[in-house]
């Protein structure tokens, strides 16, 4: 007897993003594609047959279960992902995704000559998607699941309308980030605005982590989707410096490395959410998607 198989022959052939099954994608979406959508609705099975006129056999009585429907994701124009495809925690676990209930999507197959949204940056996303939930990515020709740590994640970037200077912001961080120290300016250019300030708190055994404010040019594009007066063009970055940066580079970091993340996080966690109480604002992550500020006091309190 042939075993049912984990993905269904509708992905065949398409690069598929894995997330756990209660994730709410659209979000996720507009974080990098402001316009995304859903074109076709998902409807669970109860949705379907609440849909459903009454008739026939199930009229009279002898009950169908409904089959869910999958759903049309559009990321901008015609470049869609369709699902929610269901696959159980043990389904998972055999094609090397974490061992969780799921939700899958296909990604787009191709994409249409002249649109704006290229294959690179829709990989770019599923992966960032992935790491931010805890999923992962099928690639189409199924050999290995690439499934991103989410931990890596560690350095975020407060928005904020209102600037501190580099006196008040010091006792600010220094709570979190023990030691902290302004670190000497740059160079000043002939001309230019005025550069900001970066502090600088530097462990034994755990690298650095800078705290830099400056007025920014550009905010992500997530920032785009929410009420403009919760955010500004301020940016504070709080940014993890590891003793050896090539370690940022690996798939696998060193144990070493790992523990010195586990040790520097919270403080990062910390020190961007005694910013936030100080100024207001909006927590962007590395992939480009906002914190909470409940996710930023669990992160804190991590230690």
């Amino acid at each position: 007897m042939t075993e049912p198989r984990a993905v269904p022959p509708a992905l065949d052939g398409r690069h598929v993003l894995a997330v756990p099954a209660a994730t709410d994608l659209l979000p996720l979406a507009r974080a990098w594609f402001p316009d995304a959508r859903w074109s076709r609705a998902p409807r669970s099975g109860d949705d379907a047959s609440a849909a459903r006129p009454a008739s026939g056999a199930r009229f009279r009585g002898i009950a169908t279960a409904p089959e869910p429907e999958v759903g049309a994701l559009a990321l901008a124009g015609t470049v869609e992902l369709d699902g929610p495809h269901p696959l159980d925690a043990a389904g998972a676990r055999a094609v090397g995704l974490p061992a969780q209930d799921s939700a899958l999507y296909g990604l787009p197959a191709a994409v249409a000559p002249g649109t704006t949204v290229t294959p690179e940056l829709v990989a770019g996303w599923a992966a960032a998607v992935a790491r931010r939930t805890g999923g992962g990515v099928l690639p189409a020709a199924r050999d290995r699941a690439v499934v991103p740590d989410p931990g890596a994640a560690v350095d975020l970037t407060l928005w904020s309308p209102a600037p501190l200077t580099v006196q008040d912001a010091l006792p600010v961080v220094r709570p979190a980030l023990t030691g902290s120290r302004v670190a000497p300016p740059p160079p000043a250019t002939p001309g230019a605005a005025p550069a900001g300030f970066t502090l600088t708190a530097a462990y034994a055994y755990d690298g650095e982590v800078d705290v830099r404010c400056e007025r920014a040019a550009e905010v992500p594009m997530v920032l785009s989707t929410i009420d403009p007066h919760e955010h500004g063009p301020w940016a504070y970055r709080v940014t993890w410096r590891p003793p050896d940066p090539y370690e940022l580079t690996r798939e696998t970091p060193s144990q070493l490395h790992v523990i010195a993340r586990q040790r520097v996080a919270p403080g990062v966690a910390g020190a961007v959410a005694a910013l936030h109480a100080a100024v207001g604002g909006t927590v962007v992550d590395v992939g480009g998607f906002v914190v909470t500020r409940d996710e930023l006091e669990r992160r804190a309190r991590a230690r």
